[in-house]
């Protein structure tokens, strides 16, 4: 497949790049894509909560009244979980939530995001960019992302409105779906689609 570069500037280069097919023109699966999604999104969960049991709470050691002749309910403690600051009767405790996915899985379904998106006319390839570049171009309302493994790119564009860059290595299916446009570095995608297609 071949695809027209973007300039630096931001319009259509004269130059074009062949994408490998077998990573950018895959059918759609949406249901290995919104696997792929919920494994990414359960794993930035923090599993931080966190509560305290009876047996945690400090205090409560004596016996708050007498077993009879009082009139009222017999208690133990003062720290159960029927009483106010007492401990929790089910607590959570800081869960794992960390889900994996097979690489053929992960790979493949990054690869149907980036072909659902180039058929969309949402990636843009840019021709080789460098230090030079305008980021007034790149500022934009909308949300992109940029990947590119420029050191020099990354410090020119690292704070440019409603933009985001990434590596090439760091790329996922999440990033993919979320951004409204990817711009990618025509000099990463060799590696890119070695990534894709070689990873075991």
């Amino acid at each position: 497949m071949e695809i027209k570069l973007t300039t630096k500037t931001g319009k259509e280069s004269t130059k074009s790049i062949n994408l490998n097919d077998v990573v950018w023109s895959v059918p759609y699966d949406a249901d290995l894509v919104a696997q792929a999604i919920f494994v990414y999104r359960s794993n930035l969960r923090a599993g931080s909560s966190n509560a305290k049991t009876r047996a945690m709470v400090r205090g409560g050691g004596r016996k708050p009244w007498r077993q009879k002749g009082t009139g009222r309910a017999r208690h133990g403690s003062i720290r159960s979980p029927l009483w106010v600051g007492g401990g929790v009767a089910f607590p959570p405790s800081g869960k794992n939530w960390k889900k994996r996915l097979n690489k053929k899985m992960k790979n493949k379904a990054l690869s149907m995001a980036l072909s659902q998106r180039l058929r969309e006319g949402k990636i843009k390839f840019v021709d080789a960019p460098d230090k030079d570049l305008d980021r007034k171009v790149w500022d934009s309302k909308k949300r992109v992302l940029w990947v590119t493994d420029n050191k020099d790119v990354y410090a020119k564009l690292r704070n440019v409105n409603g933009l985001n860059l990434i590596d090439s290595k760091s790329l996922n299916t999440l990033n993919v779906v979320s951004y409204t446009d990817i711009c990618i570095d025509s000099g990463i995608v060799s590696n890119l689609e070695s990534r894709l297609i070689n990873e075991k």
